[in-house]
């Protein structure tokens, strides 16, 4: 490969751009898959804006009170995010942007606390939280709790540096800092994170203060914030692999979506082949008991089967012709007739009534065959359906075993009441 070919090679950045950017403008997902991931999309169009711009997010994370918005607001240098004493003081993620750090645009995120939710509330914003971070702040005030280990857990991913940060430092000792590092070290030996004792919003002190004629004097002090070596842990981890953390959270989450547009577009699909089935399921069932002339009305049918293949393979963007739509027809039909050969004797048998019956007896017989033409449709749809979702082939089962596990999965008992109802009334309407 020459110099020139190697320099044009796309880096891991525009490579994640270049994947979200097709599954953005993917020409074959419906509108209608569209509309029902419009959030997920959005969150695409978010991630392209973020690696255009080289943004890395940085979430903090952890329960109220534990000072997530004083650490930001001390990381920052700015008043920007609400502190207040009141419970669940942020009621939503609150977003800045931080110069500081000058190689990459850097923002800043804090997130409502983990004890405002409870169950799967909690565990969906952890998971929503961390799936957009790129840098995870874990912000705690002690020792590590279980729930807390059980929040950290479901957030913690290998490919997103988490820092442990133990805020309110001025709180305690030299060696009581130590001991809870080790301890909050000890109980998550199996999540890699890095721990860094913190005082973002240090308490007042008095200070005893000797005036010159020798009396003495309080004096109220606040210290300044004291996370220099949170920000230098920070700067260190982006400097190594800020650009490389972006890119891979935003591919990673396109995969995400893409997973979520194929079941979305199956499901679409489906539903979609399910109204094609039982329409010609319908027509069919009636098209038999209608038909007066014995055996004709089973040729009918059969037509009916091919036609409705062919459009099911145009919803699946196969379009077969009709003389592949008949070999599939004739390969399903085959393998039902080896299976179900009771059902499709009693079907010719129904025919061959309809010349020798009247009234009542015609009516019945015509149901009930209209009513087995109706089930064998259904079969053949949802076979030949498994076979279009396959990709046009029958995967390593081969149409004999797809066949019996769908015929053995089918409630044939409601799907031929269900026939026979819709059949009957139609037959009662003409006459």
């Amino acid at each position: 490969m020459s110099d020139a070919e190697t320099n044009h090679l796309p880096t891991v950045n525009e490579q994640a751009l270049n994947s979200l950017k097709n599954l953005l403008d993917d020409p074959k997902i419906p509108a209608t898959v569209r509309n029902q991931l419009q959030a997920e999309y959005q969150n695409v169009q978010r991630l392209i804006d973020k690696l255009e711009n080289e943004q890395v997010y940085i979430v903090a994370f952890g329960k109220v009170s534990t000072g997530k918005s004083s650490l930001l607001n001390a990381i920052s240098g700015q008043q920007h995010f609400k502190v207040s004493p009141l419970h669940g003081e942020t009621k939503h993620q609150n977003h800045l942007d931080w110069p500081s750090y000058t190689q990459q645009s850097v923002v800043l995120i804090d997130t409502p606390g983990t004890d405002e939710f409870d169950g799967e509330a909690r565990e969906l914003m952890a998971q929503q939280a961390a799936k957009q971070a790129d840098v995870i702040l874990f912000v705690l005030d002690g020792d590590i709790s279980e729930s807390q280990k059980q929040q950290l857990e479901i957030i913690a991913q290998p490919n997103k540096p988490i820092i442990t940060v133990l805020n309110k430092a001025d709180l305690y000792s030299h060696d009581e800092i130590q001991r809870i590092k080790a301890s909050i070290s000890s109980k998550t030996q199996g999540i890699n994170s890095q721990i860094v004792a913190v005082s973002a919003d240090p308490r007042p002190r008095t200070l005893i203060v000797e005036l010159a004629d020798g009396t003495r004097q309080e004096k109220i002090e606040t210290p300044a914030a004291h996370i220099d070596e949170l920000k230098q842990l920070i700067w260190d981890i982006l400097d190594k692999e800020g650009k490389t953390i972006t890119a891979l959270n935003a591919s990673m989450f396109a995969g995400e979506v893409s997973e979520s547009v194929a079941r979305k577009v199956i499901e679409v699909r489906k539903s979609a082949g399910q109204k094609i089935i039982r329409t010609y399921c319908m027509a069919k069932g009636i098209g038999v008991a209608f038909n007066p002339i014995p055996v004709a009305d089973l040729l009918f049918a059969a037509g009916l089967d091919v036609a409705m293949i062919r459009q099911l393979s145009k919803l699946y963007g196969l379009s077969l012709g009709k003389v592949e739509a008949t070999k599939l027809t004739t390969t399903i039909m085959a393998q039902l007739a080896v299976l179900m050969g009771a059902v499709w004797g009693v079907n010719l048998l129904s025919s061959a009534m309809k010349t020798v019956s009247v009234g009542l007896s015609t009516t019945i017989t015509a149901t009930a065959q209209g009513s087995l033409a109706y089930y064998a449709t259904y079969l053949v749809g949802q076979i030949a359906e498994y076979y279009f979702i396959q990709g046009n082939s029958w995967g390593k089962d081969g149409p004999k075993t797809v066949a019996k596990n769908i015929v053995k999965n089918l409630d044939r008992n409601s799907i031929l009441l269900e026939a026979r109802e819709q059949i009957l009334k139609t037959l009662n309407n003409k006459s």
